[in-house]
């Protein structure tokens, strides 16, 4: 036959399978927009180089602690794919109608030969339901399947094991098809009812299973899953969620406001306890009872991971190079679907494709690079057609790519192919191969190619025809398809026949065979046709069989219908019952007595042995028929060749070496054939990873690289990199794929092909299409990504992920930020204002206050109303952190620097705003004590400073002063101080250390009101009544005296205008204020002192700047109210600027202004400052929108009120130019921000809202800090995150307390405790615990006091050497509580004993016993909290010792 001859009508397209429709599925609309890393880890026997450390640090596989392959006797899910639905028993019928494992839903497969081997591709296998012990049965091809009881020798029972794709071996997760004896395929019709039928010999939708190891699925644990996921809505790091952090989580992923309804039902969900912290054990259970979608989860895992999201922003090309070598094919199209659809982002390769035409930077530099992305967006058929064409494009035809590509085609693409074929190149795809491959010396190759693209059944029935039409039958070829079909497939050959020629294949036959000679021939070919499986009586066929053959010739007929009706499976226990039987072999007997001298009798001996020989010996044999003698069989060795499954390929080589002694089928083909037609046979019976692996090598070898073919056999072989490795390596001498590519390839394009190399394609990943398609939208959108994380996320969150960053890859996260922006690239077209704000989105508050400070003093001049408001609101706890940074930043003090910088008054008060709160106190009065030339002592500096203290504030303030000074402060002011009774009182006052445990309040107004009367003038007896006692306690006096005097305030007397004092006590006027300060409670004492300084004629400008500086939010919205209420008070904003508005430079009055204003309205007004005028400070406005970011809510609204209800936005919009400048500038004033007690001192966290919670995740991070300290064995600096963790405590403590969010004393009782190192008492002991912490001398335990306690305990060998505390709630219920009950404070003195009066300090007797249980409860503890007694030196001077630690 010539190459011309029809090999199929040239329109040819394989057919589909008939499917029956299935209803449209019913869509729900849905509205919806110390960190866990992962290792990953090459498998032993694959060659691979070794990953770097931190490869792929967040993609978690489905890695199983079991084996994943399937074992005879494992226990096993079978799954319908499509349908999800599990196969399982419904009374004794299979059925289908549960998506949850159960009991019910468990089988064993058992292989037929009964060993535990793994199951494999065409193995024979029975499947045991596990819980009743029954096996499932095919009873026919109309009934359903059901269960019956155990019988291995029924066929009913029997079933074929078919696996999707390579390798052969069968593991979890495959995809799998059950056939049945019938050889047809076990299907559900999701679509019609539950019940499970066997019906068709085609692989379609309905037949499509997937098996999952029972084990696998048992050992799977979602805990890493959930740890990825929990620390993504964790924003802060301290080990619990709060209800902020959900809402903020849930934004992000919606990309709406999320109803605080649907917010509080979840956190009812997570949190049922009602603490209002969710734990990471609460987390889970929440999860995994689906409290969310794992879609939703999967999303938030991934927004919430700042460090990954800026590392795909800033290394866009990279992020892409990972994702596309990362995902399965299938993932890939999944992936896409769901970037359009769910995050509404259009089609990522027109996105791609878009970005490459925008940019010219390194990210798109490589045309390959492009074609390699492309090509791996592609879907599977799309990837399959342009493979294809781009073989046989242009002039000449790849006839290597081709063969690869033919001979590996999968089955299940196969129609696909063939129509997206045609509808990209309006030809047929048999058409153009024909056409591409007829040459003179390829007609053998191009019916390889052919026949090969054909659909199986097509194919045979192709062959066939060739076989019978035009002169003469080719006989051989013949014998050599049928005998190589099973029932199943013969059917589905007489089926295509018929559709391809209009012909009924065994009429065909039977009029191409008659023969006179040819009758036998013909009759067995009939009935192998005409056959299908029966029942059979087993030893009466072998008899029959024999009785055919024994005697004077054998009897033909019978004998081909007991032959040739028979299955290989049938036919299998037929040769061994007649070798049992008559000791002989059933196929040298039939060879004896078949055959002769015509060529019909030889046609018909051979289908009698290619009908009794197993499938696979006989196939063996036609190959080997087709080579021997000479010349060769080209057609029949084709027709034996193409369409051979995997499994089959490798049995037909072992078979073909033991059936031929020992011969090579691979070296017989090669010494057979030649060129393309031996190319083409070895590809037919090699398994594709091979063919793959052979086609790279040839795209690389010799000059030059093929970089086209290249990419097309790399993203075809990505789902089997593993075993194309494999076969790469052995072909090569060990050499591996990726050291080819590496050294062939360059740049993007070969980090590309490199990650494919490597891929890991056995160990399925856990993450869903949509966490992909969050991290391609996050390259492609780069910049918007990074502003939106960068503004959105709050500071803790930057710092602690841009930590995260620079362990996972290697270099700081503001490094790679900055060199980007500094590329001549794509960056190069963004502002350079607008990098500059993206750059410092990533400063915590420390570095940016030491930026914008340092930025407000370098170059010529100053810019002092930048340098006011970031001094003058700088918070309290971080002093020594921004001192610490300015010094290692720019090698100079920021004291120093400041001082340099200014002049004057705003010299001074920037100088003692900058200065530690008590350095600035200690320097007042060192120079109200060192008087200049013209200059005497300032005793009314004396009196603000020392009066307008608490008593640990001035113990604070001596120990300060000594530091500074090298002087004893109160032997200063007796050596200095004019006024001898103004001396005695600050002496007194300053001694008072501790307050007076005695106290009869009754006898000191009386005493109160004979020194107001003149009656007493005693200066030391005044002194002894009033230095010794708190503002409370004074407080107690002055109530007692106005019940006493006829509602007489003694503040109000010693306030009268025109009293003349000049004969009684107050004669000084220094002391008479002293006194009166000491009279007045703190507030309304500050608030005077501050009202002092500004009334009469000038300004006591060193008075009110000490009185101003370092004082808290809180302070000074008490004290701005307050002075509305005093004499000759009013707003104290317009006090300021009435009072400096006329001499006073503008510099000193905005500073002044910005010691007293809330931080926010300070910030609002720098913010108004940047944009007013002739043109915009960018710099400033960068600055001042980024130091407020975590407070921009209250900024935002400080800004409306201080513009007349113009908004931020408003201005921003008029005054910005660059629209990606604005874009951030308006995202950024537009930040959402949770709103709670201690953000004014830079906590940015919620209060937790249990006690276990707070105490938890104080002792897990203290424990933390302890060990480093005991490790290292040097001073440990808690970092600003480890502060923020350690908060959790002070805050939900101090959220509890009279002065919240500072600690009073019986939230430090409570918080001591719980943390586990609680006072030895609840008297004295506490007593002395808070003297300790309160470093402020505040009366309060501040955040900043709090942040001081905890340096030392960490650095304190009594902690980081002593067990650590409890970091569970059972070890925290386990904790010893001290007792609170009545204590004995300090003796029981007689309370009436006034003692000597020449004895000022006031202390004479002792406290009596104190109930600090009752104290706590009824809030009297201020008062116990004072009995403790002080004492006096030999001149009557109060000593008292230092608090521990003061």
């Amino acid at each position: 036959m010539g190459c011309g001859s029809s090999v199929a009508p040239p329109e040819y397209v394989p057919q589909r399978a008939e499917e029956a429709e299935a209803p449209p599925a019913q869509v729900e609309e849905v509205t919806s927009g110390g960190f866990v890393t992962v290792e990953q880890h090459e498998r032993k026997d694959d060659p691979v180089r070794p990953k770097p450390e931190n490869f792929l640090p967040f993609v978690r596989r489905d890695v199983s602690k079991v084996p994943v392959e399937i074992f005879g006797g494992d226990h096993i899910y079978l799954t319908f794919t499509h349908s999800d639905m599990l196969l399982g028993m419904d009374g004794d019928r299979a059925s289908a109608t549960s998506k949850e494992y159960t009991p019910g839903h468990v089988f064993r497969i058992w292989r037929k030969d009964d060993t535990n081997k793994v199951i494999g591709d065409g193995d024979e296998i029975f499947l045991e339901h596990a819980e009743s012990g029954k096996y499932l049965e095919c009873k026919d091809d109309h009934s359903p399947m059901g269960f019956v009881d155990k019988d291995l020798s029924s066929k009913t029972q029997l079933f074929t094991w078919c696996k999707q794709g390579r390798p052969i071996r069968t593991k979890h997760g495959d995809t799998v098809y059950l056939e049945t004896y019938l050889h047809h395929f076990m299907e559900y019709r999701y679509f019609e009812d539950d019940r499970i039928f066997a019906k068709r010999w085609e692989r379609r939708k309905a037949t499509t299973m997937t098996i999952q190891k029972k084990a696998v699925v048992e050992s799977k644990s979602t805990e890493l899953a959930r740890k990825f996921q929990f620390q993504a809505f964790d924003l802060d790091g301290n080990g619990n969620i709060t209800k902020a952090e959900l809402d903020q989580v849930l934004f992000m992923v919606r990309g709406a406001e999320v109803p605080e309804d649907e917010i509080n039902t979840m956190m009812n969900a997570a949190d049922p306890s009602g603490s209002g912290q969710i734990t990471f054990e609460k987390f889970a259970k929440w999860a995994d009872e689906g409290g969310m979608s794992e879609e939703e989860l999967q999303h938030v895992e991934v927004l919430g991971n700042i460090a990954q999201r800026c590392n795909d922003s800033i290394h866009d090309n990279g992020a892409f190079i990972e994702v596309m070598g990362t995902v399965a094919v299938q993932t890939a199209m999944d992936m896409q679907v769901d970037y359009a659809k769910k995050l509404k982002a259009g089609d990522m390769a027109e996105k791609i494709i878009e970005k490459a035409a925008k940019e010219s930077d390194g990210w798109f530099f490589s045309g390959n690079w492009k074609n390699a992305m492309k090509a791996l967006l592609e879907g599977e058929v799309h990837l399959w057609v342009r493979c294809l064409d781009d073989a046989m494009r242009g002039w000449g035809t790849d006839e290597s790519s081709l063969t690869a590509l033919i001979c590996t085609m999968p089955e299940r693409l196969r129609v696909d192919i063939f129509e997206e074929y045609f509808k990209k190149t309006g030809q047929h795809l048999l058409t153009a191969i024909r056409s591409d491959t007829s040459g003179i010396m390829g007609c053998a190759y191009s019916r390889v190619m052919v026949w090969q693209a054909m659909a199986p059944e097509d194919c045979r029935a192709t062959i066939l025809n060739n076989a019978m039409e035009g002169l003469g039958t080719d006989e051989t070829q013949l014998i050599n398809v049928l005998c190589q079909l099973n029932y199943q497939e013969r059917d589905a050959v007489k089926e295509a026949y018929f559709r391809m020629y209009q012909r009924d294949l065994l009429e065909h036959i039977m009029d191409e065979t008659n023969g006179y000679f040819e009758k036998d021939f013909k009759r067995a070919l009939k009935v192998m046709l005409e056959s299908q499986e029966a029942e059979y009586d087993l030893d009466a066929d072998v008899e029959a069989m024999k009785a055919a053959m024994d005697g004077w010739g054998a009897d033909e007929e019978a004998l081909t219908k007991l032959v040739c009706s028979k299955t290989a499976k049938q036919m299998e226990d037929i040769r061994a019952k007649y070798y049992e039987k008559f000791g002989e072999e059933l196929v040298d007997r039939v060879k004896s007595e078949t055959g002769g001298m015509t060529a019909g009798a030889c046609y018909f001996r051979d289908v009698m042995l290619g009908c009794i020989r197993h499938p696979m010996v006989q196939l063996a044999h036609s190959v080997r028929a087709c080579m021997e003698g000479w010349g060769k069989n080209s057609n029949g060795l084709i027709g034996c060749l193409v369409h051979l499954p995997d499994f089959k390929k490798a049995a037909l080589i072992t078979t073909y070496a033991k059936e031929f002694k020992g011969r090579n089928l691979l070296e017989d083909i090669k010494s057979e054939c030649g060129g393309d037609f031996e190319r083409a046979l070895l590809s037919l019976v090699t398994p594709a990873p091979e063919v793959w692996a052979h086609a790279l090598r040839g795209a690389m070898k010799g000059l030059g690289t093929s970089d086209s073919i290249l990419i097309n056999f790399m993203v075809l072989a990505k789902d089997e990199m593993m075993e194309v490795r494999k076969a790469f390596c052995k072909e090569n001498k060990a050499q591996l794929l990726e050291d080819w590519i590496d050294y062939e390839c360059s740049g993007d394009y070969k980090d590309t092909l490199m990650m494919l190399a490597g891929r890991n394609s056995e160990d399925p990943i856990e993450l869903l299409p949509l966490y992909w398609a969050q991290r391609c939208k996050d390259a492609i959108s780069n910049i918007d990504t990074l502003m939106d994380v960068l503004v959105s996320m709050p500071s803790v969150a930057i710092k602690r992920h841009t930590q995260l960053y620079g362990e996972v890859y290697g270099s700081p996260l503001r490094e790679n930020l900055e060199k980007r922006c500094k590329e001549q690239c794509s960056w190069f077209t963004w502002t350079d204002w607008f990098k500059k704000a993206l750059t410092g989105l990533l400063d915590m508050p420390v570095e940016r206050i030491v930026r914008v400070a340092y930025e407000a003093m370098k170059g010529w001049g100053t810019d002092e109303y930048t340098l006011t408001a970031v001094l003058c609101t700088m918070p309290e706890n971080l002093y020594d952190d921004i001192h610490k940074l300015y010094r290692e930043k720019y090698e100079k003090k920021l004291l120093d620097h400041v001082k340099s910088e200014t002049s004057f008054n705003y010299k001074k008060l920037l100088e003692y705003q900058t200065m530690p709160k008590w350095v600035s106190r200690a320097t007042a009065l060192n120079r109200a004590l060192t008087p200049g030339m013209f200059s005497s002592v300032a005793q009314d500096q004396l009196i603000r400073v020392v009066i307008c203290s608490t008593m640990q504030e001035r113990v604070n303030i001596c120990k300060a002063y000594k530091e500074e000074f090298g002087k004893d402060l109160i032997i200063h002011i007796k050596h200095e101080c004019p006024s001898e009774s103004l001396k005695l009182v600050l002496m007194a006052v300053l001694n008072s250390v501790h307050p007076s445990a005695h106290q009869n309040y009754e006898a000191d107004a009386q005493k109160l009101k004979s020194f107001l009367d003149g009656a007493d003038g005693s200066v030391k007896g005044l002194i002894k009544m009033l230095a010794g006692k708190t503002p409370q306690q004074v407080e107690e006096v002055k109530t007692k005296y106005k019940a006493m005097f006829d509602d007489q305030d003694p503040v109000e007397v010693l306030e009268a205008d025109g009293a003349d004092w000049s004969n009684t006590v107050f004669k000084d006027s220094n002391f008479h204020c002293a006194v009166l300060g000491l009279l007045r409670d703190p507030i309304t004492r500050h608030a005077c002192a501050v009202r002092d300084c500004m009334v009469g004629w000038g300004t006591d400008d060193t008075g009110l700047i000490t009185l101003l500086v370092h004082m808290t939010e809180r302070q000074r919205r008490d004290l701005r109210s307050k002075y509305f209420d005093i004499i000759n008070g009013g707003d104290l904003y317009d006090a300021i600027k009435a009072d400096t508005s006329w001499i006073i430079s503008g510099d000193y009055r905005t500073a002044l202004l910005a010691l007293v204003k809330p931080v926010p309205q300070v910030w609002a007004e720098a913010l108004r400052s940047s944009m007013k005028g002739l043109g915009t400070s960018d710099n400033l406005l960068i600055n001042w929108m980024i130091m407020a970011k975590d407070r921009m809510d209250e900024v935002r609204e400080a800004f409306k009120e201080l513009n007349d209800g113009q908004t931020l936005q408003e201005w921003l919009e008029y005054d910005i130019s660059g629209q990606d400048y604005k874009n951030l500038m308006l995202k950024l004033a537009s930040r959402r921000c949770p709103r709670f007690n201690g953000q004014e001192v830079g906590l940015s966290q919620e209060p937790p809202a249990s006690k276990e919670d707070a105490i938890l995740t104080f002792t897990k991070c203290f424990n933390k800090l302890c060990r480093q300290r005991k490790q290292s064995g040097k001073t440990v600096t808690p970092g600003e995150d480890d502060e923020q963790e350690m908060g959790c405590a002070f805050l939900y403590y101090g959220c509890k307390s009279s002065c919240a969010p500072n600690l009073d004393i019986p939230g430090l009782w409570d918080l001591t405790n719980a943390c586990g190192f609680p006072p030895a008492d609840g008297g004295p002991d506490l007593v002395a615990t808070f003297h300790e912490w309160n470093y402020s001398g505040s009366g309060e335990i501040t955040w900043n006091d709090f942040v001081r306690e905890m340096f030392t305990r960490i650095n304190d060998p009594n902690h980081f050497e002593a067990d650590p505390l409890p970091e569970t709630i059972d070890g925290l219920t386990n904790l010893t509580w001290a007792p609170c009950q009545p204590v004995q404070v300090y003796g029981n003195g007689n309370p009436d004993d006034s003692g000597d009066e020449d004895d000022i300090g006031g202390g004479g007797g002792r406290g009596r016993g104190a109930d600090f249980g009752q104290a706590f409860t009824n809030g009297t503890w201020k008062d116990l909290l004072c009995n403790i007694p002080p004492e006096v030196d030999g001149d009557g001077v109060l000593t008292g010792p230092l608090p521990t630690g003061a």
